[in-house]
């Protein structure tokens, strides 16, 4: 699940259909994994998938090598916004391409 299936060169998650693509996606490798995303840091590789609804918002965030995890659980989807905050103060700084998860 967690090698590297197919590399992502898309802006953004969403829409799939645009032609947009970021150079900087292939400067940390982020690809597909099978059912999630991942990618190259620093300290190794680093895999996350997180999903959302009307309500809730979800994110798991693992840095594999260091055998860290982070679980984002939250009953509110605007919650999202301080994801990228919660994880630098708990992981640190992560290459996680914050801008390609929640354009």
């Amino acid at each position: 699940m967690m090698r590297s299936q197919v590399l992502i060169s898309s802006v953004n998650q969403f829409p799939t259909l645009v032609d947009d693509t970021n150079p900087a996606n292939e400067t940390i490798g982020l690809a597909a994994g099978l059912g999630l995303v991942t990618f190259q840091d620093p300290r190794g590789q680093v895999w996350f998938i997180g999903g959302h609804n009307e309500w809730t918002g979800n994110m798991v965030i693992c840095i594999g090598r260091r055998k860290r995890c982070l679980v984002l659980l939250s009953n509110d989807v605007r919650a999202e916004r301080i994801y990228p905050d919660l994880t630098r103060a708990i992981l640190g700084q992560t290459m996680l391409p914050w801008t390609w998860e929640y354009h």
